[in-house]
């Protein structure tokens, strides 16, 4: 693996878990809005979903612990 192709990994690797977190925020926001069961609650939901996913590959693979 090049240089280049590990810093963009390294960069997807990060955005990933950045996109994790903001997506727990938004839920807490809307959960303290009590908007739960809105579109905007199950967008960030599915999206959660979706990242926690790939992080539990990467823990898979013994690239990343699961934070």
């Amino acid at each position: 693996m090049s240089d280049t192709e590990l810093e963009k990994y390294r960069k997807m690797h990060s955005d990933i878990k950045r996109l994790y977190k903001e997506c727990e925020k938004e839920m807490e926001s809307l959960k303290v809005q009590n908007k739960t069961k809105t579109i905007s609650f199950r967008e960030a939901m599915g999206k959660k979903g979706f990242y926690a996913k790939i992080l539990s590959m990467y823990s898979k693979y013994g690239i990343e612990d699961i934070e």
